[in-house]
């Protein structure tokens, strides 16, 4: 059980990076537009700022115990407290008051504490003092005249509480009669009153500068490489969730995984994206990726029921434009190269395309053969065997046959019947038992009968069609297919009573479609060369 737990955790890891993959450059494009907006704006609009920092050192002289006996300051045992304390009177209103008054214009009216932050040193009885500004001097005139009001204010504090002790002292020495002022117990009070005095213009207020701010040239923002950074990360992260968010909600099959995972058939072969130009692409560029796919196709037929006779080959696909008559057209001259006999057969009564592919006439075709206005044999149109055999340049300049790609009976042409006219009611011949006599007539004279059908998700003429063949094969193409289209297929598997052969998957890119290239031949998930 876990095996299977993590061997489904795998899977779906993989599915994931195959869709981060799939989606990169858009992924990677986001990325760096945002990075590139933020640190733009950043730079354009974000006011530079300048910091300087002030430390105070908190020291207790401890004077007052010294003289006097006792905490006349009522100083804590707790220096962390005191420190944090301190760290609050800082910004007490008392203290911005003054530094407003001692900065004047420089403040331009603003409030003196919306520029300053305070913290403390760790291990250390140290209070820091920290003033941000656009203008790098203003932050250490403010950070330093915060710190210098500070101690002023807590010089004052301290005073202020010293002359509270001195006030009962002295008015008791004035009322003592003068015949009693040689007694120790007035020498006593003016011996502490002398004290208090000396503490008094001792006091410092327990706070010094042990470094003052310095106006600094650098700003400690804007940071457009930070920012860049962070933008970068954050918009990279977001880009690959909403790319996982999109692909749940994309109704198009993106690669050959999902294929595999619907439907239990093999996949017969994979053929890249290629630019037809209006030609077959096995004829305009017969050693291309794309080519060779058709001959795999061919060779992958052979293998799927090597025991049984398959000579009519039904080819559909879930929806139009999939490429399923540029297949039949492609593997039939890959058939006639291999020495093969094909004929093909249009019964696509609707949208019919495969005469334009070797420039047939389509006047006389399967529709005339069905009314019985025609013979099979009158509506066979040839493609010469010289038109598909590929032409090659030899070192004495002659021109002869490639035979590297060619079986040992050579070329044979290639025979079509083309749709003809179009009917008032194709789903009626389609269904109608001369097509599937037309479809036994054929396969006596040929190696190989493909059928073209009509897309099944519109119409049900391949449905009719489908009974009357030996093998069906379906064209799927990636970023096209609609994944309602495989539960189609998959349904269609289930219900009719037909022998689906395999898929053939078109418009597939290097990356994302599953297949693997080894040596020019691309091998199929399913296992098939």
């Amino acid at each position: 059980m876990e095996n299977l737990k993590s061997s489904g955790n795998s899977q779906l890891l993989l599915q994931y990076l195959m869709i981060i993959w799939r989606r990169k450059w858009l992924i990677l494009i986001f990325s760096i537009l945002v990075t590139a907006i933020f640190v733009g704006a950043t730079l354009l609009f974000e006011t530079p700022k300048y910091q300087s920092t002030t430390e105070l050192l908190q020291r207790r002289s401890g004077l007052d115990k010294a003289l006097l006996g006792s905490d006349l300051f009522q100083q804590s045992y707790q220096p962390d407290r005191d420190i944090q304390t301190a760290a609050e009177l800082v910004a007490s209103p008392a203290v911005s008051a003054a530094v407003q008054i001692s900065l004047g214009d420089q403040l331009s009216g603003t409030n003196a504490s919306s520029y300053i932050t305070t913290g403390l040193v760790k291990k250390a009885d140290i209070l820091s003092i920290t003033a941000t500004a656009d203008d790098p001097q203003l932050a250490a005139n403010i950070a330093n005249s915060y710190a210098n009001e500070y101690i002023k204010w807590r010089r004052n504090v301290d005073h202020d509480l010293l002359q509270q002790a001195r006030t009962p002292i002295e008015a008791q020495i004035a009322s003592t009669p003068s015949e009693q002022q040689e007694t120790s117990s007035y020498r006593v009070l003016k011996d502490k009153l002398e004290t208090l005095k000396l503490v008094e213009a001792m006091q410092t207020g327990d706070m010094e500068i042990v470094k003052p701010a310095v106006s600094s040239s650098t700003p400690v923002s804007p940071k457009p490489v930070q920012t860049g950074f962070i933008a970068f990360i954050a918009s990279f992260f977001f880009a690959i969730v909403a790319a996982l968010f999109l692909d749940q909600l994309d109704t198009k099959v993106r690669n050959t995984e999902q294929i595999i995972e619907s439907l239990d058939k093999p996949i017969l072969a994979i053929v890249p994206k290629f630019i037809s130009n209006g030609s077959l692409v096995t004829l305009s560029n017969p050693s291309s990726a794309s080519s060779e796919s058709y001959r795999l196709l061919k060779t992958n037929l052979g293998y799927i029921e090597p025991d049984s006779d398959i000579k009519t080959i039904m080819i559909s696909s879930p929806e139009p434009g999939e490429g399923k008559s540029t297949t039949i057209a492609n593997l039939a001259v890959t058939l006639a190269r291999a020495g093969q006999r094909v004929i093909i057969i249009e019964a696509d009564l609707r949208r019919p395309t495969l005469s334009k592919y070797f420039n047939l006439d389509n006047s006389i075709g399967l529709t005339n053969v069905i009314s019985g206005s025609s013979s099979l044999r009158e509506a066979l149109q040839m493609i010469e065997a010289d038109d598909l055999a590929i032409s090659v340049t030899n070192m004495d300049g002659s021109t002869g046959r490639d035979t590297s790609i060619m079986g040992a009976s050579g070329v044979k042409p290639i025979y079509c019947v083309t749709s003809g006219p179009l009917p008032p009611n194709p789903g009626e011949l389609a269904a109608s038992e001369k097509l599937g006599l037309l479809i036994n007539e054929a396969s006596e004279y040929a190696d190989v009968v493909l059928i073209d059908a009509p897309p099944m998700g519109v119409v049900g003429d391949a449905a009719s069609i489908a009974s009357k063949v030996d093998g069906i094969v379906m064209v799927v193409r990636l970023s096209q297919t609609s994944k309602k289209s495989l539960v189609m297929i998959n349904n269609f598997i289930e219900t009719m009573p037909s022998n689906i052969l395999g898929l053939v998957v078109t418009n597939s890119s290097a990356a994302g479609s599953g297949s693997y290239e080894y040596g020019g031949y691309y091998v199929g998930d399913d296992g098939y060369i």
